[in-house]
């Protein structure tokens, strides 16, 4: 015969009120990926109290994970800009100079295409850009590796580059046409005749 107490704990009194809900599981992956998709879905009326509530999560329980709004959007940006690695660029060293800024720039298109709002807030200075800018740079320095280009014209160039890259993106043209190689290849024709 089991004891009273034993069969409280197995058979507990209902109590009254609404029942407990059950906490969803969170983690930073999660928090992302609701925030990803939430972002595209409600552009700039985009909240930590609206993400929270697509989790099912007070709103409070983000903080934990995230300081705030600015601190999610870099960790969203850092991991969609990963693909962005110079130790291990989208090129190898045996293709020429043009053919590795094509892969560079097939890279880059690729990801800001998939993530136009992360564009739109990088082209009104609503967040800063991590360290995307910094791994790009990398990245286009080794492209044009061989070139021997002055450090000023690589600068223009770069900037040339990425505001045609960013435009392409906003202007939703498809990431996987070529049409926009031949745009890279003016780009570079000019770097080299400024040179």
């Amino acid at each position: 015969m089991k004891s009273t107490k034993l069969q409280a704990i197995e058979n507990p009194a209902r109590r009254a009120g609404r029942p407990r809900r059950a906490a969803p599981a969170l983690d930073g992956d999660t928090i992302l990926q609701a925030a990803l998709a939430l972002l595209e879905k409600q552009g700039e009326a985009f909240s930590m109290r609206a993400l929270a509530q697509s989790l099912g999560v007070d709103a409070m329980a983000l903080y934990h994970y995230y300081a705030g709004k600015d601190e999610l959007l870099l960790a969203l940006m850092a991991q969609r800009f990963a693909a962005l690695d110079p130790r291990q660029p989208p090129f190898t060293r045996r293709q020429t100079p043009q053919r590795r800024l094509l892969a560079l720039c097939a890279l880059y298109l690729e990801l800001v295409s998939a993530t136009p709002y992360f564009v739109r807030l990088m082209a009104r200075g609503l967040v800063t850009q991590a360290d995307v800018a910094e791994r790009f740079t990398a990245l286009f320095e080794l492209a044009l590796e061989g070139l021997d280009l002055p450090q000023n014209i690589q600068l223009r160039g770069r900037d040339a580059l990425v505001d045609f890259l960013h435009g392409y993106a906003l202007a939703g043209r498809p990431a996987g046409e070529t049409r926009w190689h031949a745009s890279i290849s003016l780009i570079l024709a000019g770097m080299r005749t400024s040179a």
